[in-house]
């Protein structure tokens, strides 16, 4: 099978879960015998990073990086579109990533077949933040090929959100898998508590830090309370607004932004922390949870998280993102028992095993 992956954002770009989890993805294609291509931009990729500009071979996956002056990226239009008429199907990633207007519109009049993931885009909260014209644009796609796109869900509630834009499509819901990092030995007494992610509004972090300022325990223990993400320029003033609030509340000896971090750094931080949270407004999936669960740290997610199954595992909590529900949450976790806590680390573990790309390929190879 030959496989079309036109691309706003690819390993190693530091911006977003889907960069890695399409990574992952085409790497268990690759090794399954499949011919991947990948088109993409050199977006929040360190500059000498990657060889722009011309095609090169990434753990078996044929990439293209192109450079990225505009939104509209020229170049990933002008290179997919040459790989169109080579491939059996084209896999899209982000509906709101301009170029794949005019790629999927090629793809259609040479009878690919199209698979889109629009890595949680229709949710309402991302819908209203950002472009009046989403909407429209989505209708006028709707119209043009909405029946002829086999659309691509990680979750039950992001098919409804899809299906509230393009009634008539057909959905197949796949979780995100990723390739299992290997688990960081530390030494650790687990009095971190963690976030890792974008700086972005949507995470709601505003609410976690109203949460932790209202958590008795919090405030009187030494917990500290560890931000790692990097800041987009379009979410600084966002990221500033945080930074008075934690000055404001009197947090700045217990909440500590740490900025982006890579590779062993960032694990050696899940494995060291007592929990990591993702209270967001709205997930697709969470790229996160898997990563922290990789180490055997439990998980504290939002009901706008399609993690309900964590305090089935027993490796972590599914909570309302309310300051309140946050500071008892923390307020409990705080005083859980070191017995029930490991127990808690041991599921996590166990959970994470189940996002194992290489064990679950066969389900996208069923669906191209």
């Amino acid at each position: 099978m030959k496989v079309l992956f036109p691309l706003h954002l690819f390993y190693p770009s530091r911006i977003g879960g889907p960069a890695n989890t399409i990574y992952w993805l085409c790497k268990a294609l690759s090794r399954n015998g499949h011919d991947v291509t990948v088109v993409t931009t050199r977006e929040g990729i360190e500059e000498g990073r990657v060889d722009i500009g011309r095609w090169v071979d990434v753990d078996g996956i044929r990439v293209r990086y192109c450079d990225s002056k505009s939104k509209f990226s020229i170049g990933v239009i002008k290179h997919a579109l040459k790989e169109v008429k080579k491939v059996d199907t084209v896999v899209f990633s982000s509906i709101c990533f301009l170029p794949n207007f005019l790629i999927a519109i090629a793809a259609r009049l040479r009878g690919k077949k199209i698979i889109w993931s629009p890595r949680g885009e229709l949710f309402d909260t991302a819908v209203q933040w950002g472009s009046k014209g989403k909407g429209l644009y989505f209708a006028v796609l709707n119209v043009l090929m909405g029946k002829q796109i086999l659309f691509h869900a990680t979750s039950e509630a992001e098919k409804d959100s899809i299906l509230k834009y393009f009634p008539n499509a057909e959905v197949v819901i796949i979780p995100n898998y990723m390739e299992l990092p290997e688990r960081v030995g530390v030494d650790s007494d687990y009095t971190d508590l963690l976030y890792v992610g974008r700086i972005a509004p949507i995470k709601a972090l505003e609410k976690l830090i109203d949460g932790l300022a209202q958590s008795k325990q919090f405030l009187s223990s030494r917990y500290k309370f560890v931000m790692v993400g990097g800041v987009e320029k379009q979410f600084e003033d966002y990221y500033h607004g945080l930074l008075d609030q934690v000055e404001r509340l009197r947090l700045q000896d217990k909440v500590q932004f740490m900025g982006s971090l890579t590779g062993k750094s960032k694990f050696q931080a899940y494995a060291s922390a007592r929990y990591s949270f993702l209270v967001s407004n709205s997930e697709n999936f969470g790229n996160v949870v898997i990563e922290a669960l990789s180490q055997g740290t439990p998980v504290v997610a939002s009901t706008g998280t399609p993690w309900s199954q964590l305090p089935e595992k027993k490796a972590g909590f599914w909570i309302q993102n309310t300051p309140k529900a946050i500071a008892e949450t923390v307020d409990y976790l705080i005083q859980q028992s070191d017995e029930d806590y490991m127990n808690y680390r041991q599921g996590a573990l166990n959970y994470s095993k189940e996002f194992d790309v290489f064990e679950h390929v066969d389900e996208w190879e069923r669906i191209l």
